[in-house]
This record gives structure tokens, C-alpha cells and sequence, in this order.
């Protein structure tokens, strides 16, 4: 027999082998009913957020968990990023960041220094100083500079 044909009789066994189980897996061994219920199980592949921390250069706000007519300074950090709704009244006020993302509505904020902001979300009013690269994928935003 010669190498190549040594192969594909390999290749055709590990293919056979492989429908067999799969075939036998879909079966059920109690003349046809399914006794196993599906059950959730956790993923360990799930990517968690913690809200109002600076991990690995970056820090998501959860806007509304912010009190009522509060002013929220927002710690520095690389990327930021500002989601959910606001409770009226709510303002941040943010300093230095590489990476400005506003995926919340509502949001009324002022940042001193961003190389890039970019806003998702809808009517949110943003104030920047410096030169930013601005990208308004949202609607009804107002952005000017300070």
C-alpha cells in the first residue's frame, strides 16, 4: 500500500468514526423520548465590566447610577467610555483621555484633553479642549470646542 493510500484509509476510518459517534450522540437509548434536560451553565469566556475603574486602561461609567443634578468628575484614563441614560441633571467632567466614547443619550459632559471622541449615542452634548478627532455616529449630538 502505498503512503498516500495509507493516508486516505486513515482519513476515511477517523471520518466514519467521527459520523458514528455523532449519529449515536443524537439518539436516545429510551426508544426515542430524550431523558436529559438541557441545563445553563457558565461560561468562563464571559467578560465582565467594572463600573467606575481604570482596569487595563480602561473605564466604562455607567451614567445612570450617577445621583440626580450631580456633577461626576471622571478619573483619567487611556479609554473611557460613558453608556446608559443619565438621571436629570447630571454632568461629567473628564481630564485627560487617549479615547473618548459616548454610547449613552442625554449625557452632558466637558473633557479638557481627548485625541479621539467618538459618540454613538444620541443627544449628548460634549465639550472639549484641544484638538480631538471627532466621529458622530449618533444623532442629535452637539459637540464644540471649549
Amino acid at each position: 500500500m502505498t503512503r498516500t493510500a495509507h493516508l486516505k484509509t486513515i482519513v476515511a476510518l477517523c471520518v466514519g468514526a467521527a459520523a458514528a459517534l455523532t449519529l449515536a450522540g443524537c439518539s436516545a437509548a429510551d426508544g426515542g423520548k430524550a431523558s436529559a434536560k438541557p441545563t445553563a451553565s457558565a461560561s468562563s469566556s464571559a467578560e465582565t465590566v467594572d463600573y467606575g475603574k481604570c482596569i487595563d486602561g480602561q473605564l466604562t461609567v455607567l451614567a445612570s447610577k450617577a445621583a440626580t443634578g450631580k456633577a461626576v468628575q471622571v478619573a483619567d484614563c487611556a479609554s473611557i467610555a460613558i453608556v446608559d441614560v443619565p438621571k436629570k441633571g447630571v454632568t461629567f467632567a473628564i481630564g485627560t483621555t487617549d479615547k473618548l466614547v459616548v454610547e449613552g443619550s442625554d449625557i452632558t459632559l466637558s473633557v479638557e484633553s481627548a485625541k479621539s471622541i467618538i459618540i454613538p449615542g444620541s443627544r449628548n452634548t460634549i465639550t472639549h479642549g484641544g484638538e480631538s478627532t471627532v466621529e458622530d455616529l449618533g444623532s442629535d449630538n452637539t459637540v464644540s470646542r471649549a
